[in-house]
């Protein structure tokens, strides 16, 4: 009987014992688990890599890089416009220019008005529109005793980063259906000789500039000597190198090289990439249609120094004024608009 009860004692200590050491493993498991989640909610959440497929528009064998080369999106002059608003911190909607307290701003041809209000983004698109005023307006420079002459709207956007040599410069836009132009283009900012980056040189870059609908004919005064009717600026690529006269040089007339050439259809009617490749040591500027190269110009001097981004709408001093049907200014306001779908910047670096 004696060695039953020893035998029953040691089976219920040895039971004991099991349920306690099962209750401790259970607890560690959960010990465990719980550092385990809490590993897990403590860890940093993955960054995400940046987009790199989108490279320059190029076609085949047109870009100028060199093997040892890569490009590098300037983040800080392009843009998608896939925002509800204009960003800000890349543009500028107003050619209001402070210098020393003066505005050192150009508010457009002499029947124009940059305004703010006719800039707007939707549906992944910059957009300017085109109006004609019921009643003309003075610019914030103009002389308020003498009569108002701006009869028509438009807008003027600039990158708030300069551009520099090197650069390859790119934009996706069509022009609106009026009178109004279409415009992509680079210049000096308005800052007096000794302080601007050109060493006082008033230096120009024309990307693109045409107009939705041309109105004039051969021999009417306002299209200076026909130029302009017979280079068909309603459907046309249009691009420069200009260096203006300034009280820095005081050059006289204005000195250009460019060129020019035609599409089959309007400018109105198709979306085109308008592209400039800048050489770093300013003597070349490579103009692109739809990543083919155009033309090389070499400017009259060296462009070498930073420059302002500007996308732009204007009324041209040699557009002649007939009725708003005929100008477009009538359209329904989706086909006023100049838009630019998007602008993208690029740079060389060393791979």
């Amino acid at each position: 009987m004696s060695e039953t009860i020893k035998v029953l004692s040691l089976f219920f200590a040895i039971l004991i014992f099991a349920c306690s050491n099962s209750d401790a493993n259970d607890i560690e498991a959960v010990k465990d688990i719980e550092v385990t989640q809490e590993e897990e909610i403590e860890a940093p959440v993955e960054e995400i890599e940046p987009d790199t497929t989108l490279k320059p528009t190029f076609v085949a064998n047109q870009d100028p890089k060199h093997e040892d080369k890569k490009w590098v999106k300037v983040h800080e002059l392009s843009d998608e416009f896939d925002g509800e608003e204009l960003d800000s911190d890349k543009w500028n909607p107003t050619p209001e220019f402070i210098w020393n307290g003066q505005d050192r701003g150009w508010y457009g041809s002499e029947r124009s008005l940059f305004e703010a209000d006719n800039v707007s983004t939707s549906n992944g698109y910059l957009r300017i529109e085109g109006e004609k005023f019921d009643s003309p307006k003075h610019s914030p420079k103009d002389n308020t005793n003498e009569p108002a002459e701006r009869r028509y709207g438009g807008a003027y956007i600039y990158g708030k980063t300069l551009a520099e040599p090197g650069y390859y410069i790119e934009a996706r836009m069509k022009a609106s259906k009026t009178a109004m132009s279409a415009a992509f283009w680079l210049k000096s900012e308005t800052k007096p000789c000794t302080e601007n980056f050109n060493d006082g040189e008033n230096l120009e870059i024309d990307i693109q500039e045409c107009v939705g609908i041309f109105t004039g004919e051969l021999g009417n005064v306002w299209t200076k000597d026909d130029w302009a009717v017979t280079s068909n600026w309603d459907k046309i690529f249009h691009y420069n190198t200009h260096r203006h006269n300034s009280p820095c040089n005081n050059i006289g007339a204005r000195q250009t090289k460019g060129g020019k050439t035609n599409f089959e259809n309007n400018n109105s009617e198709e979306f085109h990439i308008y592209a400039a490749y800048w050489h770093a040591e300013g003597s070349k500027v490579n103009f692109y249609i739809d990543g083919a190269l155009e033309k090389s110009v070499t400017p009259v001097i060296p462009f070498n120094g930073s420059l302002r981004l500007i996308m732009s709408s204007n009324f041209y001093d040699w557009i002649e004024e007939t009725t708003a049907q005929e100008m477009g200014f009538e359209k329904p306001l989706e086909e006023r608009y100049t838009k630019f779908d998007w602008v993208r910047v690029w740079k060389l670096e060393d791979i």
